[in-house]
């Protein structure tokens, strides 16, 4: 959230990050003899690696989708709602990484289902799913988990019980498929992490749940996200540090972000639903009143 004062000389700003240590605030001043920049540099050749990135990557393409804003405006806790009411988005970001920040879900709508990710998510994930729900749903079968991975090389394996469990090439992130002995499928969990041992991950990057509901096509969509080898653009020094990670040549690429901003806000605009024409009849005009003549008086 950015406010300016009326005279256009200072700026605050407000970009809540995921450690209660780090900072919030930011107030500027511009004025003729002091000027202000922002630096970007280096391109992140996995997404998974890379911070959380601008929320703004998700919420401004539901934004030009139609989505409508129901929250404070001035407030950094984000609700949205679908043009039809049929799916809703909260952003509500929290002191700490290991909090749900993202919940999507179909507002409570038949076959309810839900997903969430927390603070550390990179958002080109989380766009992941908020992409497949603006665009048209596909009317052949979407590919399953377990198929859009294992064609990108990741293992596979499957317990007695029936859960699943895929790990990346590089053994950083891991899908798994819970499945209860006594109650069933429980859902998808999706966790990235320096080292996963048998008690568990260690060193924490981000981490995903999905409702066991979740619909397919959007589960192969998040699927896609996740093994995606696309390099994903970063602001300096906000990329964590990983042996997995490498970094391209630091470079002024602050019209490639503006550029390949607006060409996503274009796309969402082009599956934006067009508004409905009412027609309503044509009424007559209203005759003019004829009082009836006087009477003479005597």
């Amino acid at each position: 959230m950015i406010l300016s004062s009326p005279d256009q000389r200072y700026a605050l700003a407000l970009e809540p990050e995921n450690e209660s240590y780090s900072k919030w605030w930011r107030i500027s001043c511009t004025s003729d003899d002091e000027s202000w920049y922002a630096q970007f540099g280096g391109n992140t050749p996995v997404e998974i690696l890379a911070d959380a990135g601008d929320p703004r990557h998700v919420t401004h393409a539901l934004r030009a989708r139609g989505w409508s804003l129901d929250s404070d405006p001035l407030h950094p806790a984000i609700r949205m709602t679908s043009p039809d009411h049929a799916f809703r988005l909260d952003l509500t970001p929290t002191p700490s990484n290991f909090h749900r920040w993202w919940r999507i879900d179909n507002n409570y709508g038949p076959g309810f289902w839900y997903a969430t990710f927390n603070g550390d998510t990179p958002a080109e994930i989380v766009a992941g799913l908020t992409d497949a729900l603006i665009r048209p749903e596909p009317e052949e079968p979407a590919p399953s988990v377990t198929e859009v991975l294992t064609s990108r090389g990741w293992q596979h394996t499957t317990s007695e019980t029936g859960s699943q469990k895929m790990t990346s090439p590089d053994g950083i992130v891991q899908v798994e498929l819970y499945v209860s002995p006594s109650l069933g499928v429980m859902g998808w969990e999706i966790e990235a992490a320096h080292h996963h041992g048998q008690h568990g991950p260690r060193e924490r990057m981000w981490r995903a749940y999905f409702d066991e509901a979740t619909p397919s096509h959007l589960l192969a969509a998040v699927a896609e996200a996740i093994s995606d080898p696309t390099p994903v653009l970063r602001a300096r020094f906000k990329i964590n540090d990983s042996a997995h990670l490498t970094q391209g040549a630091e470079f002024a690429i602050g019209a490639e972000v503006v550029g390949a901003h607006k060409q996503r806000l274009a796309e969402a605009r082009r599956h934006r639903p067009k508004p409905r024409l009412t027609t309503t009849a044509a009424t007559a005009p209203a005759l003019p009143s004829t009082a009836p003549p006087a009477r003479p008086t005597r």
